[in-house]
């Protein structure tokens, strides 16, 4: 057995081989082991390990990563937070968001939370400055179990998301348009008011190419096996469950499955993700891609991968529907790319794979679509690797992928609550393993099967991430409803707000660059002016406009006497206008009799009051919840949140209108 060969889930479209060449498990192991093994050659975090192993005896005795008596469901009781990267981009991000934002809020109440991750900062450290505790269960009353962030891996690195990801339930966005933010922000509003309602429907979709052991494995072992599995449970009588493997998984089809006709409610696929050489020019638009069934397989392809064999982002069409659809992508590299290779201490891999971390394309585009976007995608951050679901003695491992499908699909959990079965085995997996370092540092022999199966496995479970909201949910139609529409439910066209426009990034003159000069006096006017500077003496600078002598100077006088006065009741408006764009507050009233309510003088006697917002400059934000027999009124919900935007547009105007008026007044009174 040691001969066996162990595969990784990528192939280099760059060169048209592998990622990385097959190893047996005693290479493996001795990869593992070094020189001088130690827990820091499988993470250098020591205080990750320390919390992962509480985390497996924390599962072991209670099972709860919440406190007990939360329902994981209810963002009421669970909170709901986002973690913007720090810098002048994030305020324009926040206000294409709006919509998203304003939803949650009402959702999660006062366990809504919105902060800044610090340039540097660990996971102890940031929730430390969130006053939220650092191990353990979570209290929402500190901070929000679900915690979107939104910001690429450059601002806000994985190594956070995975360290936080142990406690938490994580996802994370990031988009290069302010339209697509906006857009993922609708499309997650508009599914869980129902606008769309999905069949029961699930996929699984599987790549066996020609002479090719990790495909064949991942269809053989993983695909089929779970298919069948999610099939003949007790609670699947009501879903159409459909296999499509091997020949039948070209790209054709699979274009038919995300974003064509028959597109599911969930999709699985298991493939080879796309990588490519560091610098090559489609590694950042294309890397995790998923090679289909068209690849001819190692032995007869040579030379580089074209992108007929594989499907991309750039395949995703105009007239794509994909809205409500949640995806699950086992392929490497399908969620997202580091700027170094994940596992440095193994002698022979490159450090730099990338220019820099980003998130891959795919789940941008299906996130981000202009028809309304898919929900998450979960996918896998680097390598992915067979041994994540079959060991060296050909033992199959899937009861993490059933168990999170499960609670997707039966129990309508969250999708980021459902992948704590992959944070529970990679606690598992990181201390059993941890205790196998120590053991063979201290020269005690390890079985080099066990060894690499843990490590291989421990990785691929820290790895597997959220691309999207992870508090979103399968948007399934009430069993009992009449079926769905054929057609795929879209959303309008949707755009940020004109005047969210990202900030050009602030610059500082190098040392050696002069400050420009200050403007001379005859050069200068108030904005909108045309004043003509001219050579000659003081009487003669606005002969231009004026004409000149004594005159000139009497028009000047009193020109520059109103323009005070007129600066004085200017600057009192703007102060009385800033004092009032300082807090918004809206309130949503219901009345069985209009004519019986006094509305237009602003006197609501008679009325209820259903629904409130307030909303300070500074983001803090206070609601009342409109409920019906002890449920959220999500109609009446509807209209107030669609009143809050309103208001928060009209802010926005007129700040800027401050802004603009501010501006013009310092002007004219230089």
């Amino acid at each position: 057995m040691a001969s066996e060969l162990l595969f990784f889930n990528g192939v280099n479209a760059s060169r048209g081989t592998y990622g990385h060449q097959p190893l047996t498990v005693d290479q493996l192991a001795a990869l593992i082991r070094g020189d001088d093994p130690s827990p820091a050659s499988l993470d250098p975090d020591k205080a990750q390990l320390d919390e992962l192993r509480e985390r497996a005896l924390q599962v072991a005795e209670s099972g709860f990563q919440l406190k007990e008596g939360v329902d994981a469901k209810d963002l009421s009781q669970t909170g709901w937070g986002v973690i913007f990267a720090d810098g002048q981009q994030s305020a324009a991000i926040r206000e294409a968001l709006g919509e998203l934002l304003a939803w949650r809020s009402a959702q999660a109440g006062p366990r809504y939370r919105e902060c800044s991750y610090l340039p540097g900062e660990s996971k102890a450290d940031f929730l430390r400055r969130q006053g939220a505790a650092t191990s353990g269960p979570v209290d929402p009353d500190l901070f929000p179990y679900y915690l979107l962030i939104v910001g690429d891996p450059e601002q806000i690195p994985y190594r956070f998301q995975y360290q936080i990801d142990v406690q938490y339930a994580v996802g994370r966005i990031h988009f290069d348009t302010l339209d697509e933010y906006a857009r993922y922000a609708r499309s997650v509003v508009a599914s869980e008011r129902g606008d769309v309602k999905l069949s029961r429907r699930a996929v699984f979709f599987g790549v066996r190419n020609d002479d090719d052991a990790a495909t064949t494995r991942a269809a053989s072992d993983l695909v089929l096996p779970l298919a069948e599995s999610i099939q003949t449970n007790p609670r699947a009588r009501d879903w159409s469950v459909e296999t499509v493997v091997g020949e039948a998984a070209r790209k054709a089809r699979l274009s038919q499955l995300l974003g064509g006709d028959e597109t599911p409610a969930l999709l699985f696929t298991a493939s080879h993700g796309v990588e490519f050489d560091n610098g090559d020019p489609h590694q950042i638009a294309h890397q995790g891609a998923i090679l289909c069934q068209d690849w001819p397989g190692p032995r007869r392809w040579r030379g580089a991968i074209p992108p007929e064999f594989y499907l991309s982002g750039d395949d995703l069409g105009a007239d794509a529907r994909l809205l409500g659809t949640i995806a699950f992508c086992f392929a490497c590299f399908g969620a997202g790319t580091p700027r170094d290779d994940d596992f440095p201490h193994q002698k022979g891999f490159s450090s730099a794979i990338a220019p820099h971390a980003f998130i891959s394309r795919l789940p941008q585009r299906l996130l981000g679509h202009p028809n309304g976007g898919a929900l998450a995608v979960i996918g896998h951050v680097e390598r992915a690797w067979t041994f994540s679901f079959s060991d060296a003695r050909g033992g199959r491992q899937i009861e993490t992928f059933k168990s999170a499908l499960r609670r997707m699909m039966f129990d309508g959990a969250p999708v980021g609550g459902a992948l704590e079965f992959f944070n529970n085995r990679y606690a598992e997996l990181a201390t059993v393993l941890t205790e196998d370092l120590e053991n063979a540092h201290r020269g005690m022999y390890v079985d080099p099967y066990d060894l690499s199966t843990r490590w291989t496995e421990h990785n691929d479970a820290r790895s597997y991430v959220v691309i999207g909201d992870p508090a979103v949910r399968l948007p399934l139609a009430d069993l009992g409803d009449a079926p769905p529409p054929a057609g795929r439910a879209t959303i309008p066209s949707v755009s940020a707000p004109a005047a969210s426009a990202a900030p050009p990034p602030a610059q500082t003159p190098a040392a050696d660059t002069p400050a420009p000069a200050a403007p001379s006096a005859p050069g200068v006017g108030a904005p909108g002016w045309v004043v003509p500077a001219q050579a000659g003496g003081a009487g003669d600078s606005f002969g231009g406009l004026f004409g000149g002598g004594d005159k000139g100077g009497e028009t000047m006088k009193k020109l520059a006497e109103s323009l005070q006065e007129f600066a004085e009741q200017l600057g009192e408006t703007l102060k009385r206008a800033i004092e009032d764009a300082a807090h918004l507050e809206v309130e949503t009233y219901v009345a069985d009799d209009l004519a019986s309510v006094d509305y237009r003088s602003g006197n609501f006697d008679g009325a209820q009051l259903r629904a409130v917002t307030r909303m300070g400059l500074d983001g803090d934000t206070q609601v009342v919840v409109p409920r019906r027999e002890g449920q959220l009124d999500e109609e009446l919900w509807a209209i107030h949140v669609s009143m809050v935007q309103q208001a928060q547009t009209n802010r926005a105007d007129m700040i800027r209108a401050i802004a603009g008026a501010a501006a013009g007044l310092l002007g004219a009174l230089k």
